[in-house]
């Protein structure tokens, strides 16, 4: 168990929302080819049978090509494939910041205009707009966002999930998104919520900035992540009116009401055109008030209309009518029975692949879902799953975030997550949890291998179940940023197995993480996934699950504090591994209890644990579990005044780390001897070490390891006279943690506050 593992990779920071620029170069192209026909886009409307205000978008680069819209135009152009191959590209690329606005939108007139008051004119430093689920809220924020953008320097974004399935958004979540927003790396986000907030402060200040907080479940959830820069402005939406913002900060509120029904009937006409919708206003007009006016069931009942030309409105709204006495029929406890009849009419009249896809995204528990995952959980080619993910995006029933994420409005997760958990879907919905849950427990194997190669505790999987195309990374960049970005999801993969009896992986995901969670330090879902796996493990007996799952929560209780907690899951641990015998998790679980002995300044007790995982892991043949160890019973012999038993041990386990080329654990050797040497005078050795440990911390793009070889260098030559060297050093190793690590910082201004 290493004492200081951590790896960053520095990123730059600040700026506007980029603009897509695959997305630019496929608009450009298919522009190209369009005018190079001598079409207009009214004709290629025709010939692609798409929407022309979505080809002018896609060619401005405003949004990003569908694979659907990319077949039609490639075939209506006669392009030979060449615009598929450019739509992939552009799907391909990161999450854009700022959600696009939506593609219809009517009215609110004041609405928007009350917006740039309380902005621009007012000047107010948070406002929120308060209204009842599918009002429109998140659609006026971003309408209004995306308009005035080039008003700000820099536009944040962050969904908050406040009544979304599952857990809302935790502060650490939200400050993550909003860090990532302004170019900071997963990889050098701060651990501790209160250092993610002081780093996007300081981000922050000096730039006039818009951030949108959409969803947002209450004021308890949004005063930890508010700025309080003096050129930030805050966007929130809520269901609820944030009593405690306007007390606390003097926010402001914006009421949103239905849509007025001549303002609902617009928005039917824009959605399926102004011809059909004038031939039979009456039927417009019931449909609209079945809808209760609110924009989210006015666009998903009109896009059935839409795609179902030969069907008066009339005859469609008596449909609806029917769907709705239907679910009042079944009891249904919802007050807007309509809103709900028009979920249930759109998915019962999509194509079977299609509504199956629907149903089953409802069962994935994290925030947003990849096209990947979404794959894994229709057990299809990624292709076709895209290619489903588009049609329920373009009948309004999946919202599309990034190139490759998804997320459902909350109201329509909880209606397919419904529908998925019907008695006719189990051997589906059970089928379809465990391609999700292998297919999350193999891409989190094959992070862990690429993050670690040189490490031989990693776990050979064998191959993925029929179904599963398992994820594969060709760099530490590519694992690390996989493994950032599905953080949010994990506890409740994990949990998912649990709850559908996959034991195994309920235990297993959480576990093949732990080298990311030692780099990342995610707290929250270290700690919470951990506790998961505990139950996963109870659940199926599984011993050496149960010992492995205790290591790594105990882990991370040491490195918070509660020492306490800390070794009473050691010790569970170590009683485990006993139990079922002489095995890897052993020895850890022995480190981890000579750790805590250290910290309490019992260095006799250190040393006699640390030497039983040595003389453990030596006798099963386990290197890396023995070098660790053994950097361990070296730091204790140190604290006892045992010059030559310290550097035996410590100059034993850099071999081993040297032997395997593993880089991180030669840093980890090394700083440890660095202080042996200089404890007992040796300081040429010592700065010789320190020189050493720094290469290869920087090997391996650990910051935390650089600080701590800058740090002991900083005393070695101080120890020397050096004064001056030493405080330049000290700044160097304060400059790289002063924003990820509060203790070790604190540690580097007190050395510099002396040497002054």
């Amino acid at each position: 168990m290493t004492e200081n593992s951590g790896s960053a990779r520095s990123g730059k920071t600040g700026g506007a929302r980029p603009v897509s620029t695959a997305a630019l170069t496929f608009g450009r192209a298919l522009r190209q080819r369009r005018q190079a026909r001598g079409l207009a886009l009214r004709d290629l409307q025709k010939l692609a049978y798409v929407d022309k205000s979505l080809i002018s978008r896609v060619e401005r680069g405003l949004t990003p090509p569908s694979a659907e819209f990319a077949e039609a135009c490639d075939r209506a152009l006669g392009a030979a494939g060449a615009l598929i191959v450019l739509a992939e590209a552009a799907r391909a690329e990161p999450y854009v910041h700022l959600p696009p606005p939506p593609d219809h939108f009517v009215g609110r007139a004041e609405h928007l205009a009350l917006l740039d008051e309380k902005v621009f004119t007012e000047t107010a430093k948070v406002v929120f707009v308060a209204g009842p689920p599918g009002v429109g809220k998140t659609a006026l924020v971003l309408n209004w966002a995306n308009r005035r953008q080039t008003e700000f320097d820099c536009v944040l974004w962050s969904d908050l999930r406040g009544y979304a399935a599952g857990s809302p958004a935790q502060p650490a979540d939200i400050l993550d998104d909003l860090l990532r927003c302004v170019g900071v790396r997963p990889d050098r986000v701060p651990a501790e919520e209160h250092m993610r907030l002081a780093l996007l402060r300081g981000l922050l200040r000096g730039q006039r900035t818009l951030v949108v907080l959409d969803n947002a479940l209450d004021s308890h959830q949004v005063r930890p992540v508010l700025p309080g820069t003096p050129d930030t402005t805050v966007l929130i939406t809520s269901r609820r009116r944030l009593s405690g913002l306007v007390v606390g900060t003097g926010a402001v509120q914006v009421s949103l009401e239905p849509l007025e029904d001549l303002e609902a009937a617009r928005l039917m006409a824009d959605l399926i055109g102004d011809e059909r919708a004038a031939g039979d206003p009456e039927g417009v007009g019931r449909l609209v008030r079945l809808c209760a006016a609110l924009p989210l069931a006015v666009s998903i009942a009109a896009e059935r209309v839409a795609t179902h030309p030969h069907q008066s409105v009339g005859d469609l709204a008596r449909e609806l009518v029917a769907e709705g006495r239907r679910l009042e029929l079944l009891a249904v406890d919802d007050d807007a029975v309509g809103v709900r009849a028009a979920f249930s009419w759109s998915y019962r009249a999509l194509e079977p692949d299609t509504a199956r896809m629907f149903r089953l995204l409802g069962l994935h528990p994290g925030p947003r879902y990849s096209a990947d995952a979404a794959a894994a959980l229709a057990g299809l080619p990624e292709h076709d799953a895209l290619r489903l993910l588009d049609k329920l995006v373009h009948a309004h029933l999946v919202q599309q975030i990034g190139a490759r994420y998804y997320r459902f409005h909350d109201l329509l997760r909880v209606y397919a997550a419904e529908e998925a958990a019907a008695a006719r879907w189990r051997d589906e919905r059970q089928a379809a949890v465990s391609r999700l849950t292998h297919w999350y427990l193999h891409a989190a194997n094959a992070a862990s291998w690429t993050l670690t190669p040189a490490r031989d505790h990693h776990v050979d999987l064998g191959p993925a179940p029929e179904g599963v195309e398992p994820l594969r990374f060709a760099t530490f960049d590519e694992a690390y940023i996989w493994c950032a970005s599905e953080m949010p999801s994990i506890t409740g993969v994990a949990r998912l197995a649990l709850d559908h009896g996959l034991y195994e992986i309920g235990w297993r995901l959480p576990v093949e993480l732990f080298d990311y969670h030692l780099l990342g330090r995610p707290w929250q879902t270290w700690i919470s996934s951990h506790e998961v796996a505990i139950e996963s493990a109870k659940a199926g007996g599984d011993l050496a699950g149960l010992a492995w799952s205790a290591i790594n929560l105990a882990e991370a209780h040491r490195r918070r504090g509660d020492l306490d907690r800390a070794r009473e899951l050691f010790g569970q641990a170590v009683e485990l591994s006993e139990e079922i015998g002489e095995n890897p998790s052993l020895g850890w679980a022995l480190v981890g209890l000579g750790n805590i002995a250290h910290e309490r300044e019992d260095y006799a007790e250190a040393v006699r644990l640390a030497g039983k995982s040595v003389e453990v892991n030596a006798r099963i043949g386990y290197r890396l579990g023995e070098a660790t160890a053994r950097v361990h019973l070296g730091r204790a012999y140190r604290d006892l005044g045992e010059r030559d038993l310290a550097l035996e041990h410590g100059r034993r386990a850099f071999d081993a780390y040297a032997k395997d080329a593993d880089q991180h654990g030669m840093g980890f050797a090394l700083v440890p001897l660095a202080r042996t040497c200089r404890r007992f005078g040796d300081l040429e050795q010592a700065l010789g070490y320190c020189e050493q440990a720094l290469t290869a911390y920087r090997n391996c793009g650990d910051v935390w390891g650089q600080a701590d070889a800058l740090d002991e260098r900083g005393c070695a030559l101080a120890a020397r006279g050096r004064t001056d060297e030493a405080m330049a050093v000290w700044r160097d190793a304060l400059q790289l943690v002063m924003d990820l690590d509060d203790r070790k910082a604190s540690v580097l201004r007190g050395r510099l506050e002396g040497a002054v």
